[in-house]
């Protein structure tokens, strides 16, 4: 009888205990810190470089460049990178990489408010961000050294950052154009560009009077005006870096959204410093005009192309 009640309370007690280490574990487990997947760690290498670059035929533009084009690369990353600029100066004034959009330390401010982070002559320096929402963004040269910021941007030192939603990854950017609203100081004045290039619409005019529209059309891709097929949705990341108001407004109809609305008057206000994305799917063929509707800025060169067919 006694062994019975023995083996019973025996029993018990190891279900008991049982049970006890079975909710301390169950604790243990809910209050161990989660593990946190390593972030991807997206590099660039940018260089601050003079380049030659004809804004018009004929017209030359001493300008300063990242890797040698305005704007400079387009630097494409996901929520969650973290995002490293190995900036190399071989310019003869002090340039940095300043950062709209991207989390960051004081350290990689790239402005006055941390000089260090202001590479000069022959030096390099590394930035590092965290990339933590989606978004069009851009950067910049802060430097004031002999001149104003603005110069420095002015000057062709600026490109795009784009961050895509983690699950958006890798990205489709074959119908992505990214297109920056600027002024160039160029020795004769100051001129209105996109991407650093100047176009006029007279001179579209001459050339389809000249050649014929068909023909006019294969010169002009030929050229490297892009072609894109009718019913496509393409993607304008646009930004007004210059110091002036500007606007992009393409030609043809087709109904322009932002941030999924519909654009009134299918024109996008591109204020200093701003930045819009834009998506159209065109809906007929044809050579479609984008240019500023300051119209007086289209008139002095503010103007671009696309070829739908």
């Amino acid at each position: 009888m006694f062994e019975w009640l023995r083996s019973r309370k025996v029993g018990a007690l190891a279900v008991a205990l049982l049970v006890v280490s079975a909710a301390f574990a169950a604790y243990v487990v809910l209050t161990l810190p989660v593990p946190v997947r390593a972030q991807n760690v997206r590099e660039f290498f940018l260089t601050a470089q003079a380049a030659r670059i004809e804004v018009a035929p004929g017209v030359m533009w001493e300008a300063w460049t990242y890797n040698g084009t305005v704007p400079g690369p387009t630097l494409r990353v996901r929520v969650g990178d973290v995002v490293k600029i190995h900036l190399t100066n071989q310019l003869n004034l002090v340039h940095s990489v300043h950062v709209h959009g991207l989390r960051y330390t004081i350290e990689n401010d790239g402005s006055q408010a941390y000089p260090a982070s202001m590479p000069g002559p022959g030096q390099t320096y590394t930035y590092t961000y965290e990339a933590t929402r989606p978004g069009l963004f851009y950067y910049h040269c802060h430097s004031s050294d002999q001149f104003s910021i603005s110069y420095h941007i002015e000057q062709g030192l600026y490109g795009a950052i784009v961050v895509y939603p983690a699950d958006q990854w890798p990205p489709q950017t074959t119908y992505e154009f990214v297109e920056f609203f600027a002024e160039a100081p160029l020795p004769a004045g100051p001129a209105f560009v996109i991407n650093g290039k100047q176009a006029f619409e007279r001179t579209l005019l001459d050339l389809i009077n000249l050649q014929g529209y068909a023909q006019a059309v294969q010169t002009l891709k030929t050229a490297g005006v892009p072609a894109v097929p009718v019913g496509t949705e393409l993607t304008f990341l646009l930004v007004g870096i210059g110091n002036d108001y500007h606007s992009w407004h393409m030609h043809g109809g087709s109904p322009v959204f932002v941030n999924g609305a519909p654009v009134e008057g299918d024109v996008v206000p591109l204020g200093p410093g701003t930045a819009a994305t834009a998506r159209v799917r065109v809906t007929n063929p044809g050579i479609w005009l984008i240019h500023c509707h300051v119209v007086s800025h289209a008139d002095m060169g503010m103007v671009t192309l696309i070829i739908a067919e």
